[in-house]
């Protein structure tokens, strides 16, 4: 499955919205999307997997396939390929690229980052948007005592058996499930010290 591909699918891929079947196109070209790589290549969804996405029959499909290729949105995928997934020939779909950059423009560097430099390299008006995204440690959950700290700190008593806790789990996470569907909990009352108390208030 490729993010890339589905967007472009739901987003910029250029179905004509005058035809009758525009609805029908745009959803098979999204189901092919889901089967490709980030680069919309190697789609090999089985026709029957595109009639389950799409509640469309089975020829409504094959005929959203053919007129997919016929608006050169997308185009066959190399065999070879296909035949390296799916070893039994009698068993292989037929393989589908999407054709993403058909209409993308080739933009000079410095107006693909919105900078416009002058000739002696200073630039004149500044990228928008942030520079660098955030260390992944600053956005550590709070909810959920860090392994790093319990492993270098003090050491952390073996879990009792009763609770769902694993080797090396802090001891606030270790609780005792009050329901099969694992909605509800309460801290295990033999690996933290101060469950009885809370308990009984």
């Amino acid at each position: 499955m490729s993010i890339e591909a589905i967007f472009w699918a739901l987003n910029k891929a250029p179905i004509p919205g005058d035809r009758r079947d525009a609805s029908s196109l745009a959803i098979v070209l999204v189901g092919l999307a889901n089967h490709a790589d980030p680069d919309g290549k190697n789609a090999f969804p089985a026709v029957s997997t595109l009639v389950r996405y799409t509640r469309l029959s089975e020829r409504s499909v094959q005929y959203a396939l053919r007129a997919l290729e016929d608006l050169g949105l997308i185009k066959p995928s190399d065999p070879e390929i296909v035949a390296a997934y799916v070893k039994r020939a009698d068993r292989r779909p037929k393989g589908w690229d999407l054709v993403i950059h058909s209409g993308a423009q080739t933009l000079h560097p410095a107006e693909q980052h919105e900078v416009q430099t002058r000739h002696d390299g200073v630039q004149t008006t500044t990228s928008r948007g942030a520079e660098l995204a955030p260390e992944p440690s600053l956005n550590r959950p709070k909810n959920r005592p860090s392994r790093e700290r319990t492993q270098q700190g003090a050491r952390v008593p073996v879990p009792c058996g009763q609770c769902d806790a694993r080797p090396r789990d802090p001891i606030s996470a270790r609780v005792v499930w009050l329901d099969a569907e694992r909605s509800r909990s309460r801290m295990c009352p033999r690996c933290h010290p101060n469950a009885l108390l809370e308990a009984s208030r």
